[in-house]
């Protein structure tokens, strides 16, 4: 408390008599344990250390720095329900910094759980924008797999060949892969906003795909020829109306102030759009003409006609 004994003038130190009332003295230094103050002495004075306010006279009153660190809701029964204590980190820079500091500090509080036998945590402010890495493979991977999967089932059940399927799937996950290469090769991270749009990728690359397969199911002859008119139906209109419009779509996308929709939304669609060309009007029909399903059969309806009978008069 601010000063426990009123200064006196002449000598400058505590006169006997002036003792402040309602002024107490925290610990005795014969009352301490080697220095330290007892359980009962630490139980007794904590409640007031933590609601002391610092000042001037005061400097480490806790109130400031460690009233919202400590849950003492049931301190009366010798109960604390959850603390906090802060430690630091070594000089972070680099993204690779930060998570390997969030996987070091989730190591140590997990060795610390182990030993004390307690539930120990860590917590930053920057743990929430980097915790995606940890696991950005798996999230990655697994969300790829499953879009597959759905556009396997969607698929099948549409053209009803499990032939055309495969290969449909096959080339949509070329194209993915080919996506993933065009992101290490610009330096594109694989974060939350690239796995949208990886999974994202797989949806549109379907259009450049599924037209062709299903042209080239429905045409008559070999499969040389049934790709020949594949292309020469199908080719122009996913040409011309998948693949310009959306080039034109992501163009516009380059003029963008944010770096962020230049990066991650101009750079990875326009490779797509791209790639997903190249895989469904060279690749694909090529695929097709080599190893493609044969035609869906088709029942010819006959019509027999009676002819007219002859009557003579």
């Amino acid at each position: 408390q601010p000063p426990c004994c009123q200064l006196d003038q002449d000598s400058g130190s505590c006169s006997s008599n002036g003792a402040c009332n309602n002024c107490t003295t925290c610990f005795l230094h014969s009352d301490l344990h080697n220095g330290r103050p007892s359980t009962t002495q630490f139980r007794e004075k904590l409640p007031w250390f933590l609601d002391a306010l610092p000042s001037s006279d005061c400097s480490k009153g806790g109130k400031g720095a460690y009233s919202t660190s400590l849950d003492h809701s049931g301190y009366e029964n010798g109960i604390i329900q959850a603390s906090a204590f802060r430690t630091y980190h070594t000089p972070l820079n680099k993204q690779t910094d930060y998570v390997n500091s969030l996987r070091a500090a989730r190591d140590f509080s997990s060795q610390m759980s182990k030993d004390l036998q307690m539930e120990i945590f860590p917590y930053s402010v920057f743990h929430i924008f980097f915790e995606q890495y940890l696991s950005v493979w798996k999230t990655a991977i697994m969300n790829i797999c499953v879009c597959l999967g759905a556009v396997f089932v969607v698929c099948f059940v549409v053209t009803s060949s499990l032939w055309a399927s495969a290969i449909i799937l096959i080339v949509l996950a070329m194209i993915v892969l080919d996506l993933m290469g065009v992101m290490a090769v610009l330096g594109i991270q694989l974060n939350a906003i690239s796995i949208v749009n990886l999974v994202m990728s797989i949806g549109i690359a379907v259009e450049f795909c599924v037209h062709i397969t299903h042209a080239f199911m429905i045409g008559i002859g070999d499969r040389e020829n049934r790709v020949r008119q594949a292309l020469s139906t199908m080719g122009a209109s996913v040409f011309s109306g998948i693949t310009l419009t959306k080039l034109v779509g992501v163009i516009v996308l380059r003029f963008a102030k944010s770096e962020v929709f230049v990066v991650y939304y101009f750079q990875m669609y326009l490779a797509l759009v791209l790639i997903g060309f190249l895989h469904g009007l060279i690749f694909l029909p090529v695929v097709l003409s080599l190893c493609g399903p044969p035609q869906k059969t088709m029942k010819r309806i006959e019509q027999s006609q009676t002819p007219p009978s002859n009557e003579q008069t």
